[in-house]
């Protein structure tokens, strides 16, 4: 056959996997599957309690008789099931085998029985619960699954971590029951409240996955909902992927690639277990909610303090009128978790006070978010868990923009918080079939929020770092700064300035002390000053830096070998006899976040709306229409529509404003950038100063 000329093969030309890429599918594979073994197996041993469950609120005997009738095909046919849902969904993994169920796999068109059109409306159903459920996931996970299917050969399908391939593969193994389609159907709700609603920490693990391999996204841009440079963006080299050890798992396996190794957040053992099955909750919450539920209620409506004292009571083993214990605990549980993500925040010792109060008034709103949708606990990029975790960060950061700066964030603060509020008498009654938060769900949660507590301490290094650094090129420029002085500016002045910039601000007495001093090393280092090099002044300096770094807890070792360094060096000027220092190597180069802003007298207008008009940007946008000012986001400068585009905090509500009038409200303070890097705020002053 294979010398017959007019034969082609359906193979020439299909690129085989790398071997590694073959290990890591196959791997992905295995631990999917017995993820899904795990789920079903739970499914199976809660399926008695649910079904009794819910033939005991059977109105009627046919459907009392119904829920039993299915819990004894499930004992009878759970063995079979399982294998059956295993090997087909193994089968539908595979780019070889579609995930359809076993009635459509003959290849002759029938019109299909009423039942089966009301099992494939379920099936669709509950792969569209779980694409809303797990959507950003979802949609992270496709890219990547993409990028090894088309780019790496890999043997899958580019559905195969698809929910409705799950959901197929279900169907198919329902099959197994040889029941009728109304026991079919109260099968699947089983599999949707189980299984379905439970898959979040599959999702979490298969992408975690992915990019510890360092299988980058095929898609541009950023995920639904999520912010740009979030968390759920991966890193992977170009090219064939190859791997020296066959991948051993979700959470511990090598790199497959060149990505750098994830932070491994853990939740302290038993905390999760302790604040799920005995819902209680911390004392600061409990703390917080009494204050509240103290206000005297109001007679006619269900309040915020109705609603907080209701809380507090539950938490304490109080019966609450209309709760039943399964819902008192499901609304503890989750008050409990956003209590502790509160405490993690109003932990932070770089939260001014004035927003360390705000924050904690913003407790309750964000326990009524997590109330009305348990997406707040499960799904890390929630708009609104997303939009607290970002105000937090830039509420840790205020301090180092001054009051002013500080007073703009607790605005935005306040009108943030009453755009997501929730009426409290829409929560004044849980619904009964309420989802219970699982153990391995609160850890999960608790350990997001300690990888978010460490993005904020980043945040808060990289921005110190940032402003330290332009200054100091700033104040240095022009000046010749030889080997010998480097350490007593780079080692000590500005580790002193940035504990200032967080402890005390920029408008404290250390903060502009520390900048009197550079002045003075400035000075004494010009050539042409020799009146500042005096042997008064330069021990009285010497004196001063030391007094200053020790006060910081500067190591005195390092700080006697840099300010002997320094003292070389102003020898050399006041007895010169050595070749001076070529200024084109020893001047201190400039910050790269620098480079590219330099004062321009001619500065584009073009250039600068592109430096502030970034999307995820906070400003406090004048509407003309409205003649108010609102709190928006950026979204992006449109250069050939000559406009900028700003939205609501959750995407709502774009606001276009063309760059004059933008430009215009800037001068006149009636629009406001929020947080701005210090080269974008650089860039502005030097707009404003000459348009003044």
């Amino acid at each position: 056959m294979n010398g017959n000329p007019k034969v082609v093969s359906l193979l020439r030309g299909k690129s085989k996997p790398a071997e590694g890429t073959a290990q890591l599918v196959e791997t992905l594979r295995l631990q999917v599957v017995e993820a899904l073994r795990e789920r079903l197996n739970i499914m199976f041993d809660g399926a008695d309690d649910l079904l009794f469950e819910f033939a005991e609120r059977a109105t009627n005997n046919q459907d009392r008789r119904l829920f039993f009738d299915t819990m004894r095909a499930v004992r009878l046919d759970r063995k079979n099931m399982t294998t059956r849902f295993c090997d087909n969904y193994s089968k539908g993994f595979d780019a070889a085998f579609p995930a359809t169920g076993s009635r459509e796999a003959d290849g002759e068109l029938s019109l299909q029985k009423n039942e089966a059109v009301e099992l494939d409306i379920a099936v669709s159903n509950m792969a569209a619960k779980a694409d809303g459920l797990y959507k950003t996931t979802l949609w992270d996970i496709g890219g990547r699954v993409k990028t090894l299917v088309e780019n790496h050969h890999a043997p899958m399908s580019i559905d195969a971590l698809a929910p409705l391939t799950i959901c197929r593969a279900f169907r198919s193994a329902a099959e197994t029951l040889n029941v009728g389609s109304d026991v079919e159907l109260v099968v699947f709700k089983l599999f949707d409240r189980l299984v379905i609603s439970e898959l979040a920490d599959l999702y979490f693990k298969a992408l975690n996955f992915l990019k510890q391999q360092g299988v980058q996204s095929a898609h541009p841009g950023h995920a639904p909902n999520a912010r740009p440079g979030g968390t759920l963006r991966g890193d992977m080299p170009t090219g064939e992927a190859t791997a020296t050890h066959a991948p051993r798992g979700f959470s511990d396996s090598p790199q497959f690639g060149l990505t750098a190794a994830q932070p491994d957040f853990r939740a302290p053992a038993g905390l999760a277990a302790s604040m799920m099955t005995s819902p209680t909750l911390d004392p600061q919450s409990l703390a917080s909610l009494q204050r509240l539920g103290a206000t005297p209620p109001d007679a006619a409506a269900y309040s915020n303090a109705s609603l907080a004292a209701d809380l507090a009571a539950a938490s304490q083993g109080l019966t609450i009128l209309g709760w039943t214990p399964r819902q008192t605990a499901a609304y503890v549980q989750r008050a409990s978790l956003v209590g502790h993500m509160f405490n993690d925040i109003l932990a932070d010792p770089n939260l001014p006070s004035p927003l360390r109060l705000q924050f904690d008034g913003l407790r309750l709103s964000t326990m009524k978010v997590a109330l009305k949708d348990v997406a707040f606990i499960s799904d890390p990029d929630h708009p609104v868990r997303g939009l607290i975790n970002e105000l937090a960060t830039m509420a840790s950061t205020a301090r180092t923009g001054g009051p002013e700066h500080q007073s703009r964030i607790a605005e935005l603060v306040s009108q943030i918080q009453r755009q997501f509020d929730i009426a409290a008498e829409s929560l004044r009654k849980p619904p009964p079939e309420i989802e219970l938060i699982a153990t391995d769900q609160a850890e999960r949660f608790i350990e997001e929020q300690m990888a978010q507590t460490a993005t904020r301490r980043q945040a808060i290094v990289a921005k110190v770092r940032r402003i330290i650094a332009g200054e100091l090129h700033l104040r240095t420029s022009g000046t010749t700064i030889s080997d010998e002085v480097r350490p007593l500016l780079n080692s000590l002045w500005a580790p002193m300035m940035a504990m200032h910039l967080l402890h005390h601000g920029p408008e404290s007495a250390e903060w502009k002390q520390g900048f009197a001093e550079l002045d003075q090393i400035v000075a004494m280092l010009d050539p042409a000053r020799d009146d500042q090099r005096s042997e008064a002044l330069r021990r009285e300096l010497r004196a001063e830096l030391a007094t200053a770094f020790k006060a910081v807890g500067l190591a005195e070792g390092r700080i006697n070998d840099a300010l002997n360094g320094f003292e070389a060096a102003l020898g050399k000027l006041i007895h010169p006899g050595q070749p001076p220092a070529d200024p084109t190597t020893d001047a201190t180069p400039p910050p790269v976040l620098h480079a590219a802003t330099a004062a321009d007298a001619t500065e584009n207008v073009t250039e600068l709306l592109e430096q502030l008009v970034q999307p995820g940007a906070w400003f406090l946008v004048h509407d003309h229409d409205r003649n108010e000012g609102r709190w928006m986001k950026a979204v992006a400068y449109y250069a050939g529509l000559d406009c900028a585009a700003f939205a609501e905090f959750d995407g709502s509500n774009t606001l276009l404003l063309k760059s004059r009038m933008l430009l215009d409200d800037l001068l006149v303070r009636r629009t406001v950038p929020i947080d701005l890097d210090p080269a974008a705020r650089a860039a502005l002053d030097r707009y404003l100063a000459r348009a003044a």
